[in-house]
């Protein structure tokens, strides 16, 4: 037995016990797409097509910001009836990925839309989105899947480089959140995005430097405010950038991309962009 049937054969089983796991109130069915499933329940069955819109509208987004496809990865997605370990209204989570004969596998779990959970649900995130809106689920799904599109870009350069998770958290969820929050929804793009600079600048504090470089306390909201900055001052394709520079750093790629500026002076910028936002 060859070691990648080997591997293929125990992602297979695991996937089974997985399944196993979390089909003990239904069966799951598959609509599968190119590059991704989606699994669901009968009595959640009208939420596929919204799925599957913001599924493709991340992948486009790939192509369009990032010059990379999915082609090497396949994901699974989830669409829960009901709360779970570690699938509520309040959370969704990313199993990836596992090499399977070339081609990189993994699973976003999430609660349906139109589960009752979901439905009855008066809660709001951080920006005041409403996390029964269409916006919030478009938001939730762009930031687990995009991250394929950051993996693909690295795995693309010739001379190797900084690694995507050595990089500070505020940029890897950062970045996440910011593709989630300015290509999803008209809302989120409008609305949200406003929302999140309104935080930034209430939450100034929570943005510091140079000891000895820039330092977040809240990844997420912060991490997005700072990289729209640089959209901002460098043009969006700064996002790219720093992904595919093959500095041996995280902290080196920003350098590279953000040159002639130090890192004192970058951060000074930010505050003078931040403070100008309405």
């Amino acid at each position: 037995m060859t070691s990648q049937l080997r591997l293929a054969i125990v992602a297979a089983i695991a996937g089974l016990i997985a399944l196993d796991a979390s089909t003990a109130a239904g069966q799951w069915i598959e609509v599968r797409r190119s590059h991704y499933s989606v699994f669901y329940q009968p009595d959640v069955a009208r939420d596929t097509a919204m799925i599957i819109r913001w599924a493709d509208s991340s992948i486009a987004l790939m192509h369009s910001k990032y010059g990379v496809t999915p082609d090497r990865y396949r994901l699974g997605i989830y669409l829960y009836p009901s709360p779970a370990a570690g699938v509520t209204v309040d959370d969704a989570r990313i199993h990836c990925c596992s090499d399977s004969a070339g081609v990189d596998t993994g699973r976003i779990e999430l609660l349906a839309p139109s589960a009752p959970a979901m439905q009855q649900s008066t809660a709001v995130s951080s920006l005041g989105v409403r996390k029964n809106s269409e916006s919030y689920v478009a938001k939730i799904l762009m930031s687990e899947y995009i991250p394929i599109g950051h993996y693909e870009v690295q795995r693309q350069r010739a001379d190797g480089g900084w690694s995507y998770y050595d990089a500070p958290n505020w940029f890897v969820q950062g970045l996440q959140e910011f593709d989630a929050i300015f290509h999803s929804t008209t809302e989120n793009r409008s609305t949200t995005s406003r929302r999140l600079m309104a935080w930034a600048k209430a939450h100034s504090d929570v943005f510091s430097c140079c000891s000895p470089d820039l330092s977040l306390r809240d990844d997420y909201n912060g991490g997005a405010a700072v990289l729209a900055f640089l959209a901002a001052e460098f043009g969006e394709s700064v996002h790219q950038r720093i992904l595919a520079d093959s500095a041996s750093t995280f902290a080196a790629a920003l350098t590279d991309v953000t040159r002639p500026l130090s890192r004192r002076q970058l951060f000074a910028r930010f505050q003078t962009w931040l403070n100008a936002q309405p």
